[in-house]
């Protein structure tokens, strides 16, 4: 998952560079600066200085007024000039979105999600708050919209007339042609909805659920650096958290059901009822805000400016999906059935709390794969090099450490990025849990430019365990998931525009995002590229054998998950896609669950209060499924030519990622393919799943 905001351009930073050279000052005092260049000099200084572990809440408080004192100052400036616009206008609002959305859609999220103080968290939900505000001002600006319009495409280049476009499009959706009163109410609306999120994703961040235990006898079963990371407190009790480094582990290897369905309800009912209220007057305000706008719902809305257009077009895609995915999920289920009345004569279900362990038993015994052998090979300093490596190789950049970089928790590690010896982006490595901070897994663009070196900065925020072989030790799928966060950070390093930020790849179409982070897990599965940092506590790789193993178990169930992902796109959508005053939050997630999902369900929970993306992606969870089937097909290139082939890498570099939102996504995906992309690969895959699925005959 990446969180995107709006940002701006490193380009800013050559804006009346050119009056300092040494040979004018010598011949002339240089003329007094324009107060637009005044404004833009002192936005570059502020976005130069990177604020990310202040001494307290009170001194980032201040930088977010300063920030935001001079972003208003610079919608002044524009809304007040009457000489003749141009493409000046467009580079001077660049700087102006990069400068609100540096600090407060940039440093304000590092701060709110991760900071190890309250105190500094609470300023920096604030700052995000204020920053929506003044962005919202910005949208709704006559002035400056009016001024954007009487620019004459004929002077601009192909850049800035298609920025030119789009930027008059957003103003558009953002109601600038309603009048004045409607334009208020939509100000209201968005400063509402900014305090709503707020409060949800604070609810998402501190509450954690726990399960406690009264003996290790509890943990039988489970992998002996778990039970060590978990002894009794001094009541000889054993806590289990809703966390991701403790769930995971018990629902694949515990043969404890009833602590697995202990688990299971208490995550599935985690920031419930708190979320509840956040939730429901996120759905009214988003319906009011686009039925005011002129839209029927927040749906149809939202997936406007998509690649898909429209919910309908949404949801006659992920129609295909499920087509595709049923005989596979079918024949993975019953496989499921038949392992749990092996021990369960009488079984005629399988309970979802079971179906993680009894998917680990199959891989067992049909593929003779133990995950807890493949564990073994991965703890996660080893990891971070690995995918540190397979990177620099593929795509031909050099990792070095960050030397003094602004770090906010001892945890946290900083990095730089190379290409042929010229820095070209940092970023944070945030890997670990602790308390109050973000719980899921996600890559934070603070910077697309420009810094002090006028570079991207970015962070990945992730819940992994720590170290080596004795206390790292990481989960096959974790990994997966470490290299699709770095992905989205790579996008980032790779998409600085020379010119405008507003052109990077935080402006993408959000139901691409996804697509070049899903194709990069493809590697985790590949020998070579595992042997270069699969190895044991003894220093052994990772054997091949186990390797193809892994491989062979890997599309086992492909279609059930499949399925799992349809169930959270359509809450997704059937949640905003009417009023709200017709949202059953329970009525429809369970009619969704027992339409696609085969799983006897955990009763009375109520999962909706966990799920971030109903906040973050509202309507459009189904950019997983559109940018899986996107990635698959990307695939097929290094499929054909070779994963570790460094043309077709530095082919899909520039084409795809370099270029950020320079292009509509689709345009990327074909200067790659040579052609349109079409989901067939994608539907061939889950349909080859079902084959794949069917138990594999035994040999002796």
């Amino acid at each position: 998952m990446t969180r995107l905001k709006i940002a701006a351009s490193a380009a800013a930073l050559m804006l009346g560079a050119s009056a300092c050279s040494p040979a004018k000052k010598a011949e002339a005092p240089a003329p007094a600066p324009t107060a637009e260049n005044l404004l833009v000099t002192d936005a570059k200084a502020m976005m130069a200085d990177l604020v990310l572990a202040p001494a307290s809440a009170d001194v980032f408080t201040v930088r977010c007024d300063n920030a935001l004192d001079l972003a208003n100052k610079m919608i002044a400036d524009l809304e007040g000039r009457d000489s003749v616009a141009g493409a000046s206008d467009l580079y001077f609002l660049d700087t102006l979105t990069n400068l609100a959305a540096s600090v407060g859609y940039g440093e304000a999220p590092i701060m709110a999600e991760a900071n190890p103080d309250p105190a500094i968290r609470e300023a920096g939900d604030t700052c995000q708050q204020r920053t929506s505000d003044v962005l919202t001002r910005l949208s709704l600006s006559r002035p400056v919209y009016e001024r954007l319009s009487s620019i004459d495409t004929t002077t601009l280049n192909e850049r800035e007339a298609f920025l030119l476009a789009r930027t008059l499009r957003d103003y558009r959706r953002a109601g600038i042609d309603k009048d004045e009163q409607t334009r208020e109410k939509v100000r209201a609306i968005n400063a509402e909805l900014a305090e709503i999120s707020t409060e949800f994703s604070k609810n998402l961040r501190e509450i954690q659920g726990k399960v406690v235990l009264e003996s290790v006898d509890a943990l039988m079963g489970m992998p002996q650096d778990y039970i060590d990371a978990h002894q009794p407190d001094e009541n000889g009790q054993i806590t289990i958290t809703t966390d991701y480094p403790d769930t995971g582990p018990i629902y694949s290897y515990s043969p404890n059901e009833a602590l697995r369905k202990e688990l299971r309800k208490v995550d599935s009912d985690r920031a419930y009822p708190e979320n509840v209220g956040p939730l429901r007057q996120l759905l009214e305000k988003r319906y009011e805000l686009a039925t005011l706008l002129g839209y029927p719902n927040w749906a149809a809305y939202v997936t406007e400016d998509k690649m898909t257009g429209s919910p309908e077009v949404a949801e006659a895609f992920l129609s295909r999906v499920e087509t595709a995915a049923t005989d596979a999920a079918g024949i993975e289920y019953q496989r499921l059935l038949a392992k749990l009345v092996e021990t369960q004569p009488d079984a005629d279900s399988v309970p979802e709390w079971s179906s993680a362990y009894l998917t680990e038993q199959i891989r067992q015994s049909d593929y003779a794969l133990d995950s807890q052998e493949v564990r073994q090979y991965f703890a996660y300093d080893n990891v971070r090099s690995g995918i540190f490596a397979l990177v620099q190789d593929l795509f031909g950049v050099e990792i070095r450490d960050w030397a003094d970089a602004p770090v906010w928790d001892e945890s946290v590690t900083a990095h730089e990025m190379y290409r042929n010896g010229q820095l070209i982006g940092r970023f944070f490595l945030d890997m670990h849990p602790r308390d109050g901070k973000f719980k899921h897994a996600a890559a934070f663009p603070i910077r697309f430019g420009p810094t002090s070196d006028g570079v991207p900065v970015g962070a990945l925020m992730c819940n992994f365990p720590a170290g080596d072989h004795t206390t790292g030790l990481m989960e096959h799928r974790q990994v997966e998931t470490f290299l699709h966060e770095f992905g989205h950070l790579i996008h980032d390093m790779f998409s600085g525009q020379p010119d405008f930020a507003s052109l990077s790849m935080g402006n993408l179409e959000w139901d691409f995002i996804e697509a070049p982070s899903q194709m990069l897990e493809n590697w985790v599965w590949d020998y070579d590229t595992l042997a270069k940092f699969a190895v044991n506590a003894d220093g052994e790789t990772i054997p091949r054998e186990l390797v193809a193993k892994m491989n062979a178990a890997r599309d086992f169930g492909k279609g059930l998950g499949t399925l799992r992902q349809l169930v959270y796109a359509g809450v997704s959508l059937n949640y905003y896609n009417r009023p709200p005053d017709e949202v059953d939050f329970d009525e429809i997630w369970n009619e969704r669950q027992s339409a696609l999902s085969p799983f006897e369900a955990l009763p009375d929970v109520h999962r909706y209060a966990s799920f971030g993306h109903l906040d973050g992606y509202s309507a459009i969870y189904y950019t997983y499924q559109w940018s899986l089937a996107i990635a698959t097909d990307m695939f097929t290139e290094f499929e054909k030519n070779g994963l570790r082939n460094t043309e077709t890498a530095a082919r899909y570099r520039d084409n795809v990622l370099a270029p950020g939102s320079s292009k509509p996504a689709a345009e990327l995906v074909h200067d790659f393919l040579g052609r349109d992309w079409t989901p067939e690969a994608y539907e061939k895959e889950l349909i080859d799943a079902a084959q794949s699925g069917k138990p594999m005959k035994k040999t002796k």
